[in-house]
C-alpha cells in the first residue's frame, strides 16, 4: 500500500513537471484563480442579500411588536377606565 501511494505521488510530480514545461499548468492555475474569484463574488452577493433580508425581517418584527404593545396598552387602559369598583366598604 505504501508503494502504491509513493508511486501515485511520483506520477503526479512527473505530470506536474511536464505540464509546467509546456505551459499548461499556468493556464490551469489562471482558470482556477478566475473560478475562485467568481465563487467569492457570488458568495459575497448571497451574503449581502441575506443580510439585507435579515435586516428587513428584524425591522418588520420590531414594527409588529410595537403595534402589539400599543394595542395591548390601549386595550388595558380602556378596560381599566371602563370598570367601576364593585367592592363595598
Amino acid at each position: 500500500m505504501i508503494l502504491g501511494i509513493a508511486a501515485g505521488v511520483a506520477a503526479l510530480a512527473v505530470v506536474g513537471i511536464i505540464l509546467k514545461r509546456r505551459g499548461h499548468l499556468d493556464g490551469i492555475i489562471a482558470k482556477a484563480e478566475e473560478l475562485g474569484g467568481d465563487i467569492a463574488d457570488k458568495y459575497s452577493n448571497i451574503k449581502d442579500s441575506a443580510k439585507k433580508k435579515f435586516d428587513e425581517v428584524v425591522e418588520k418584527g420590531g414594527e409588529i411588536a410595537e403595534k402589539l404593545s400599543s394595542h395591548a396598552d390601549n386595550t388595558a387602559s380602556k378596560s381599566i377606565a371602563g370598570t367601576t369598583p364593585t367592592a363595598k366598604a
